[in-house]
Parts: C-alpha cells; structure tokens; sequence
C-alpha cells in the first residue's frame, strides 16, 4: 500500500518546496469566452444592448485598435459559474463588440454591472461575472468615460446590503388592503405565470375600490413602490403588473390625464409604458400616450441613477 502512494506523495512534495503558485485551470464558461476572443484586434463599446436595438439611437462610447490592451482586458473576465445560467429579462447596456480584423466576432451584452450575455455564443443562459472581474470591468469602463455600468453595480451592491424584509416593506405598505390576504402567494409567485388567484384579486380589489379611476391610480402607485429598478427585481413585483394589463391601454390613460399624480403613481406609469412586458405585447399604444406624458415620465425616470432604467424610459418615450 505503501508504494501506491508513494509517487503522488513524493510529486506533492516537491511542488511544495518549489515555491511555485500555479492557479487552477479556468472555469468552463471562462475558458470558452477566452477561446472565443483570440487574436482580437479592435474592441468597440456601444451603448445599447443585444435585443430590441434601436440602431438610430446607438452611440460608439468607445474603440480601442489595441490589440494587447484588448487581451489584458479579456484576461480580467472571468466567470462565476456556479451563479450563471438565468436569463435577465433586460437586454443589457452597454454593449462590448470584439473585432478580428473586421468583423465582429464576439458581443456581450453587460447587464446591471455585474453579468454578460453572449448571443451566439457558447453560454446557455446570462453570466455571472466574478466579484473581482465586476470591480474591474465596471472601473475600468468608468475610468474611460462609461460610468453608466459602475453608477448601477455600486447601487445594486446597496441595496443587497439591505435587510431583504427592510426592502419589502415599501411594496407592502403600498399593497392595497384588498390584496394582502394574498401576499404569501404573491412571494411565492412564479414570474413567468400568472397565479391561480389573479382572478380573485381583481375582484376583491374592484370591491375596495368600486371607480375604476381610483383602482388604476392604487394599482400604478403600488407598481411603483418596489425596490427601485425596473429589471432584476423580485418576482412578486409582477403582480401589479399583470392586473394593471387587464385594463386596455386608452383606459388607463384616462386615468391618469389631468390628474394630479404623487411620485409613486407617476413612478408606476413609467415603469409600465416603458416595461419589457409592454414593448413586447403593446408597443403601439405608445402612441397614443400624449406628448406632455411621455416627456413627464422621460424626465421623471431620467433622474434616476439606474441607467437601465433610463436606457428604458429613451426607448419608449424618446421617439
């Protein structure tokens, strides 16, 4: 038994008594990222992300021909596997285009400042960049005029801090009185799928608020009482969501004309017209929201810190 183990033992030795440091091999996604971006000669920084582009709009932030400080860079990528494979529902901002010679090779979407997309490429699903390769990227891109990123990561990195029950408690206080007998549901709600009870919530929140008017402006005051962004939030959020696009767009529109709106409610219209669920099931109602409307809600959501949120609001009210 002795001899099995002897190699080994004797190899683990002299390793030791080297004095080396040798890293482990990189992870999987890593490791096929990097492959895919040798010999990369130019890299090109765009904002907007990699699904529902408006190509008007699209600006160059950025374009390095430097082909060694490109690999430095790619060599500060690095994926925590084991917290990749979601899908983020936004489609990211900025934009980092890698060329060799010229065409573009590899495009990663970067998301809230701490995860890629790679469309095409060898990911199943969104990545998690390491915290050490998110400090760096997110530095690196505001030391080059892109604080964007870096401004969403660091707000993002607060309100984890906070205690989870602390954060809930805006949207709860918010929630009608009608509704809160199916708040544990509600936290336990699947985003992709209305619950069972959506129904029953309708209806016991038409009982508390028998105008419709008044139901809307509650439902809109609610929707934007969350914990602030507009992706990447907790699924229950969605809730609010879901009764308020059982209205049709021109009756919740009526609600809202000439009325005199608190922050949230306003906050709430925002973030419905200029959602992803929105755009992608009633974009063309965006043209019936007033011009006066549309730029309250741009320079209502323009204030925010959250650049996907304002990336967001440009796309829907900007046009």
């Amino acid at each position: 038994m002795m001899k099995k183990f002897m190699l080994p033992v004797l190899l683990l030795a002299a390793f030791a008594n080297s004095g080396e440091c040798r890293p482990g091999p990189p992870s999987p996604w890593t490791e096929s990222l990097h492959s895919a971006l040798t010999g990369i000669s130019k890299l090109r920084v765009r904002s907007g992300g990699t699904c529902h582009r408006n190509l008007a709009a699209e600006k160059t932030l950025l374009e390095m021909p430097d082909p060694e400080a490109i690999a430095s860079l790619i060599q500060h990528i690095t994926i925590d596997d084991r917290e990749s494979g979601f899908h983020c529902m936004c489609c990211g901002n900025p934009t980092l285009e890698f060329y060799r010679d010229r065409e573009i090779v590899v495009s990663l979407g970067f998301h809230h400042g701490q995860s890629l997309r790679w469309p095409g490429g060898k990911w199943q699903g969104d990545a998690s960049l390491t915290s050490e390769s998110a400090e760096f990227l997110n530095q690196w891109l505001a030391a080059r005029g892109i604080t964007g990123p870096k401004r969403e990561y660091d707000f993002g990195k607060a309100r984890r801090k906070k205690n989870y029950r602390e954060l809930q408690q805006k949207w709860l206080q918010a929630m009608p009185a009608s509704l809160k007998p199916f708040w544990p549901l509600m936290e336990e709600a699947n985003p992709f799928q209305p619950p069972a009870n959506l129904t029953e919530m309708y209806y016991a929140l038409a009982l508390e608020y028998p105008d419709q008017g008044d139901r809307l402006r509650v439902l809109l005051g609610w929707y934007g009482s969350g914990e602030g962004p507009w992706s990447d939030f907790p699924p229950y959020e969605d809730e609010a969501e879901k009764l308020l696009l059982r209205f049709e767009t021109k009756t919740i529109l009526a609600a809202i004309q000439d009325r005199e709106l608190n922050e949230q409610q306003i906050e709430g219209a925002a973030r419905l017209f200029a959602g992803e669920t929105f755009s992608q099931r009633r974009r063309q109602d965006l043209r019936l929201l007033p011009a006066a409307l549309k730029q309250r809600l741009l320079a209502h959501s323009l204030r925010s810190h959250d650049q996907d949120k304002q990336t967001m609001a440009q796309k829907a009210f900007g046009e």
